[in-house]
């Protein structure tokens, strides 16, 4: 599907009429998104095809390209993506290897500030423990009756129960080039579709069709089978040791665990209009400064409902992948220039607790005002005599 460079508004319009023009609404669909996707990477596709030409002949310009070298498992993936609709004649393509989800999540952890707070388990793991532990060491014998209580409480988390599905397009040009500028195309193309996912799940997730958000409650549910959404806080109006000292209450779990940096999770226009204004604020030598008293990072993303804020911490979000699939779309007729085919992960995720996220109105945040002092310095006696000597000037006549 060759298209030239074309805008937004273009792309809509051709979208628009291929839908009410076909016969087969179901494929024009599938059509739509291969267009769009293909629109959308072209840059990635002709820069994977001229370094792939070039490669072929260039062994040093080979190395400085850092290709990752393929599993067995990887290159016979790749081998099946390389010919879809003629090597398959069931609906699943492959199993997708391991190797190839723990290289992806790596990527995708790199380029999301959201999911670097987050514990990703290895691939292809069905269950992963997930603990909190509180209590008190205690000196002294081990006996029944020991003096202190030490607790931990573990839990399993399955990782097969909940299922994301991305639409992956693979253009006959990334198909015709050798397998590491395959596997280069598809890991990108595949961390793109699972980001949003992936951040959408670990921040509003419902608990019926994904995992439990950071903003819903883990064992609360609904009469629907949805998790129940956490009480937003109003009193958050500074970022002042007052101001931030309920949200720090919580997120302690009242004094069992320590808080290392606190994250603040927003939308960007929000960031805007209420979190830099309450942030940032001048200082005396000129400039600004960020006015918090404790380590505060700012992450920023669209997936952030507006008008809400959530402050956490890293490490305390579990998410994993048991299994992920690709099949074809067995209703979607061969394409010219593209191949669609499906992506089905197997998935969860929960935090550790309740108490790990504080979901807060990020409308009641206040401007931050450089305070002022107003200081009567004294006069000296010179000054004061000078003042009492110096003539009152007499009205002049009209």
């Amino acid at each position: 599907m060759n298209i030239d460079k074309i805008t937004d508004e273009e792309l809509k319009q051709k979208v628009m009429k291929m839908m009410e023009e076909a016969d087969d609404k179901v494929e024009a669909i599938y059509q739509a998104a291969a267009m769009i996707v293909e629109e959308k990477n072209k840059g990635l596709i002709n820069q994977l095809v001229e370094q792939n030409a070039r490669a072929a002949h260039d062994e040093e310009y080979r190395k400085r390209l850092n290709l990752h070298s393929l599993s067995d498992k990887e290159k016979q993936f790749y081998e099946g993506l390389k010919d879809v609709k003629q090597a398959i004649t069931a609906k699943q393509i492959d199993i997708i290897p391991d190797e190839i989800i723990d290289r992806t999540l790596d990527d995708v952890k790199k380029a999301s500030k959201i999911l670097s707070l987050v514990n990703f388990a290895p691939a292809n793991v069905k269950k992963w423990l997930i603990g909190s532990h509180s209590g008190t060491a205690v000196w002294g014998d081990l006996t029944d009756a020991i003096k202190g209580e030490l607790s931990a409480g573990f839990e399993m988390l399955p990782l097969d129960v909940k299922k994301m599905t991305v639409f992956l397009v693979i253009p006959k040009a990334i198909q015709d080039l050798a397998l590491p500028f395959v596997d280069k195309y598809f890991t990108a193309i595949l961390a793109e579709a699972m980001q949003d996912g992936l951040v959408s799940g670990y921040l509003t997730g419902n608990g019926k069709t994904g995992p439990v958000g950071i903003m819903n409650k883990i064992e609360s549910f609904k009469s629907d089978g949805t998790a129940a959404a956490k009480t937003v806080l109003n009193t958050v109006t500074k970022f002042s040791p007052k101001g931030l000292a309920g949200v720090r209450k919580t997120l302690c779990k009242e004094g069992k665990r320590t808080i290392g940096t606190l994250y603040l999770l927003c939308n960007p226009l929000d960031e805007a209009e209420y979190v830099d204004p309450a942030l940032y604020g001048e200082s005396f030598t000129g400039g600004y400064k960020n006015t918090s008293f404790m380590p505060l990072e700012k992450i920023v993303d669209a997936n952030v409902p507006k008008g809400k804020g959530i402050f956490t911490m890293a490490g305390v979000y579990t998410m994993g992948a048991s299994v992920m699939d690709v099949n074809t779309f067995d209703q979607t007729k061969a394409m010219d220039d593209a191949d669609v085919i499906i992506g089905k992960c197997y998935a969860n995720g929960r935090a550790v607790d309740d108490e790990c996220a504080v979901v807060f109105d990020i409308t009641k945040l206040e401007e931050y005002v450089l305070p002022v002092q107003q200081v009567t310095v004294p006069q000296t006696n010179t000054q004061a005599a000078e003042q009492s000597a110096e003539p009152t000037a007499e009205p002049t006549a009209e």
